[in-house]
């Protein structure tokens, strides 16, 4: 079965001398609200005009730049772990384990976060990771999905993501993928026949981000013996 997988937006104005400023600046919102809304449905019309039935679950998940950032995160974490090197464990407080264990799950979570997350639309609806269970969304469910400007996508109740924020995409002249992601979506929503046909497999299948914990676990383990 072949794979398709893409990587890794968001009255009138008062006459009269007292209310111009604010009704003005409100109505200037409203109209440009209603701008990016009409825009945002003409480029998803012609999507959908153009887009062929999907014969595999999408899949869109971190790229090399949310990679890289997920590693820069795990540098520091080495580099400032909240055991620091050289600490006598056993003379901890109860306190101090519970901010120290708090803020390394915190971390751990952040690094998923960043460089492991992905969401699967299949014949049944959208997978979206949490931290532990993944939230399986009918496409009844899923209403529509929304990009915002720092590059994550609402998706139903769920937000998930991060491209690369939409200006910064813009002054790099990169595709805005936060934006493709959510317009596909939400053609597939509103348009049955552009649906996957088939269901997620063991290759595409969406997991909870506290599978990948491990892998920091085992590098600050190590970073520890090394300096032990």
């Amino acid at each position: 079965m072949a794979r398709r997988e893409t990587e890794s937006r968001t009255g009138d104005s008062g006459s009269g001398s007292g209310g111009s400023g604010g009704g003005g600046g409100g109505g200037g919102r409203r109209e440009r609200r209603r701008a990016r809304a009409r825009e945002g449905r003409v480029r998803q019309e012609a999507l959908a005009a153009t887009t062929a039935p999907a014969d595999a679950p999408l899949v869109w998940g971190a790229g090399v730049g949310c990679r890289v950032l997920a590693t820069l995160w795990l540098g520091q974490l080495v580099l400032l772990s909240p055991f620091a090197y050289g600490t006598d464990l056993a003379g901890l407080t109860a306190v101090e384990w519970l901010l120290r264990l708090w803020t390394l799950s915190v971390a751990l979570w952040i690094f998923a976060r960043l460089g492991a997350w992905r969401v699967t639309a299949d014949r049944d609806g959208v997978a979206v990771p949490r931290l532990f269970t993944v939230e399986r969304l009918p496409w009844g469910e899923v209403g529509k999905a929304v990009a915002r400007r720092d590059g994550c996508v609402h998706v139903g109740s769920r937000i998930t993501g991060p491209f690369l924020p939409a200006p910064l995409a813009r002054l790099l002249r990169r595709p805005d993928g936060a934006r493709a992601m959510a317009d596909h979506l939400t053609i597939m929503v509103r348009n049955p026949e552009l649906r996957p046909t088939e269901r997620a497999d063991a290759r595409t299948r969406v997991r909870p981000y506290a599978v990948w914990a491990p892998l920091p676990l085992a590098v600050l383990a190590a970073a520890h013996l090394l300096t032990g």
